[in-house]
C-alpha cells in the first residue's frame, strides 16, 4: 500500500505537488477516506488535519477512527455520510458539530466527494466554523436579547437609509402610527404620520441631530396624525441618534418609538389637579376666614363661644375635604357626603331615605353640602329634634329634572319658632348652594324645622 500511496498519493485527487502545498497553506483540514466494513481509514490527511489530533505531518496516514480514539457515535454518524456520498456518487456538504479534548464542541463545515474507482474513496476539505458558529449564536442571543427588551419596555424600532430615502419601521412602529404592514415607507410617509401641528417638533430635533447638535441624538414627544385609528398612539417619544461616515455626513438614523399617550395623559390631569388644588386653597382660605369672622361676631365677649363654633365648622370642612381626598378630589357620593356631615352627632336619631342608585357631586358643591348639613344638624342639637330623647331627623331625597332635591325635616323635638335674628349658620345654609345654581329654603312649624334644598348634578 505504501508503494501505491506513497508520495504520489495526491495524484488520485488530481494535485500532486501543487495541490498539496494549496492544502497545507490554506486554513483547511483535508484528506481521503476509505471506507471498511464497520469504520473508516485515512488513505492520506493534510498537516492541518493531523494537527487537529494531535500529530506530526503524516500522523494520521492509515488510521481508522477507533485508532484515533474516536466513540462508537461519532464513527457511525461520519461513516453515514460517507456511505451516502460513495452510493450517490455525488458531493455532500454539511455542517455538524464535533467533539473536542476538554469537553469543547467545535463546528465544522464539511465537502465530502467520491473519488474515481472502484475502492470506496471519498476525498474531504473540512473547515473549521466554530467561531463562525459562536459569533451566529452570540447574534442570536444578542437579538433575542433586544426583542425582549423592546418588549419589555414596549419600544417600536426603526431606521432610517438616508441616501435611499427608505425607512424601516417593525411591526410595534406601524401600530403606533396607524401604518399597514404593506405600506412602503420614505420619510414623507412618516411626516405624515405625524401630527400637523406638531412636525416643527420633530423638525427640529431632527435637523439639530444631522447637524452633530447633541453627538446626533435627540429625543422628541409629539402627537401622532392618526390618534387613536387602527390601534395608533396618541402620543410618540421619539429617541433617535444619527449614523455618520467617516467624512462627516449622515448615513442612517436608528430610533425607537414609544406610546407615551397614558403618560401625556397623567401629566395633564396633575397639572390640572395642581391647578385645581391652589385654586381651592385661595377658596378655603376665604372659607376659613369667613367663618373666623362670623364666629367671632356670634361670639360677642365669650371667646369659648368663638373657639367652639370657629372649631366645629373648620371640623365640619375638613370632613369634607378628607371625603374628597379618599375620592382623588373627583366626585363623591351622596350617602357619604351624609356619613360625614353627620359625623359628629346620634346617628340612631336619623333617617336616610332616598332613590336608589348612586348619585355623585361635584368636589366644590360636596363640601359645601357637608357643611349645610353639619349646620343643620347643629342646630337640631342645641335646640331641635337632636336636643330632645324621641326626636328624630329625617332626610329624604331624590332625582328631579332640574336636579337633586334634599328634604330635611326635624320632629319630636322641643316646639320651633322663627329665629328673632338671621345668624351665620342661618346664612350659611341659605346662601352656600346658591353659588352652584341650587338653594336652600328653611321653614319653622311648631313641629319642627323644615329645610328644602335642591343642588344641580353635572352630566
Amino acid at each position: 500500500m505504501a508503494d501505491e500511496e506513497g508520495a504520489d498519493r495526491w495524484s488520485g485527487i488530481g494535485g500532486a505537488a501543487l495541490l498539496k502545498a494549496m492544502f497545507d497553506a490554506a486554513d483547511v483540514m483535508a484528506g481521503v477516506f476509505e471506507l471498511l466494513d464497520d469504520d473508516y481509514r485515512y488513505v492520506t490527511a493534510n498537516r492541518n488535519a493531523a494537527a487537529f489530533y494531535g500529530r506530526g505531518e503524516g500522523g494520521l496516514d492509515g488510521l481508522t477512527g477507533r485508532d484515533l480514539g474516536l466513540t462508537r457515535a461519532q464513527i457511525d454518524v461520519r461513516l453515514t455520510t460517507l456511505r451516502a456520498c460513495w452510493a450517490a456518487q455525488e458531493a455532500r456538504t454539511a455542517e455538524y458539530p464535533f467533539s473536542l479534548e476538554g469537553g469543547r464542541r467545535g463546528w465544522f463545515l464539511g465537502t465530502f466527494s467520491p473519488m474515481p474507482g472502484e475502492r470506496p474513496r471519498v476525498a474531504f476539505v473540512v473547515l473549521d466554523v466554530t467561531a463562525r458558529h459562536q459569533a451566529q449564536r452570540d447574534a442570536d442571543r444578542q437579538k433575542a436579547r433586544l426583542a425582549l427588551a423592546l418588549d419589555a419596555t414596549e419600544l417600536g424600532l426603526w431606521e432610517y437609509d438616508l441616501a435611499a430615502d427608505l425607512v424601516e419601521w417593525d411591526a410595534r412602529t406601524r401600530i403606533l402610527f396607524g401604518v399597514d404592514a404593506e405600506t412602503t415607507i420614505d420619510f414623507a410617509t412618516y411626516a405624515a404620520a405625524v401630527h400637523p401641528h406638531d412636525f416643527h417638533l420633530v423638525e427640529a430635533a431632527y435637523g439639530g441631530a444631522l447637524a452633530g447638535k447633541e453627538g446626533g441624538a435627540y429625543v422628541v414627544e409629539h402627537r401622532t396624525a392618526a390618534a387613536g385609528a387602527r390601534g395608533s398612539a396618541a402620543w410618540v417619544r421619539g429617541a433617535a441618534r444619527v449614523v455618520f461616515a467617516e467624512d462627516g455626513r449622515p448615513r442612517r438614523v436608528i430610533g425607537t418609538a414609544q406610546d407615551i399617550t397614558a403618560q401625556v395623559v397623567a401629566r395633564e390631569r396633575q397639572d390640572l389637579l395642581l391647578a385645581e388644588l391652589n385654586h381651592r386653597v385661595k377658596n378655603n382660605l376665604a372659607t376659613v376666614q369667613a367663618i373666623a369672622a362670623h364666629a367671632f361676631r356670634s361670639a360677642g365677649d365669650d371667646p369659648a363661644t368663638f373657639r367652639r363654633a370657629f372649631e366645629e365648622r373648620l371640623q365640619s370642612l375638613a370632613r369634607g375635604h378628607d371625603l374628597l381626598t379618599r375620592n382623588v378630589w373627583e366626585t363623591a357620593e351622596l350617602t357619604e357626603i351624609f356619613a360625614a356631615a353627620l359625623a359628629p352627632f346620634d346617628q340612631t336619631c336619623v333617617r336616610l331615605h332616598g332613590e336608589a342608585g348612586r348619585v355623585r357631586l361635584r368636589p366644590d358643591l360636596a363640601v359645601s353640602l357637608v357643611m349645610v348639613l353639619h349646620e343643620l344638624a347643629t342646630n337640631a342639637a342645641k335646640y331641635g329634634a337632636l336636643s330632645a330623647p324621641g326626636g328624630e331627623v329625617a332626610i329624604d331625597w331624590s332625582l328631579q329634572p332640574q336636579g337633586l332635591r334634599i328634604f330635611w325635616r326635624e320632629t319630636g323635638g322641643p316646639p320651633v319658632s322663627p329665629p328673632e335674628r338671621e345668624g351665620f349658620g342661618s346664612r350659611l345654609i341659605r346662601t352656600a348652594l346658591g353659588s352652584f345654581g341650587g338653594s336652600a329654603n328653611l321653614a319653622f312649624p311648631a313641629e319642627g324645622l323644615i329645610c328644602e334644598m335642591t343642588a344641580p348634578l353635572d352630566s
